[in-house]
């Protein structure tokens, strides 16, 4: 896991529990912030470039000879 993720899962867990600590209204108050904050995150993190998939496509038969008749 990147350690950008852990330590915001951390930050949240800490806003939550000292909203909980503060009473029942501040735990609300934090978990509204804390939404709207892990969404304006999500959206200045997205590049807007299509996502490269992580395994590669199997090649078919047709595409080996190609490739290699071009080479």
């Amino acid at each position: 896991m990147r350690l950008s993720v852990v330590l915001l899962c951390l930050a949240l867990a800490g806003v939550l529990g000292g909203g909980a600590l503060i009473g029942r209204w501040a735990l609300g108050v934090c978990l509204i912030a804390d939404s709207v904050a892990v969404g304006v995150w999500a959206l200045l993190r997205d590049d807007g470039t299509r996502a490269q998939p992580s395994v590669h496509e199997i090649p078919d038969l047709q595409q080996v000879l190609e490739r290699a008749r071009a080479s």
